[in-house]
């Protein structure tokens, strides 16, 4: 069972709040696409609304909720 997620990925806090995670996840997306892959499991902390947000804006679904060592987690699935 795939539990944290297919794709990883960090801004430094200094680069936030411009558009970079959604435009490098869009990129990643494109490269899982010419690899094959019809759908990928993205994970994040249940309280970090920016990714949550930015995940929904790639098309993610919520798939569930669950407890992890740092705290509650979002899985969504990106279908590509």
């Amino acid at each position: 069972m795939l539990q944290f997620g297919h794709i990883g990925y960090g801004i430094r806090p200094s680069s936030r709040r411009r558009g970079l995670a959604t435009w490098a996840l869009g990129r990643i997306l494109d490269e899982a696409r010419t690899l094959g892959l019809d759908r990928v499991l993205i994970v994040c902390e249940t309280d970090n609304l920016a990714s949550v947000k930015m995940i929904e804006h790639q098309g993610g679904i919520l798939d569930d909720v669950r407890d992890s060592e740092h705290g509650p987690v979002r899985r969504c699935w990106i279908k590509i």
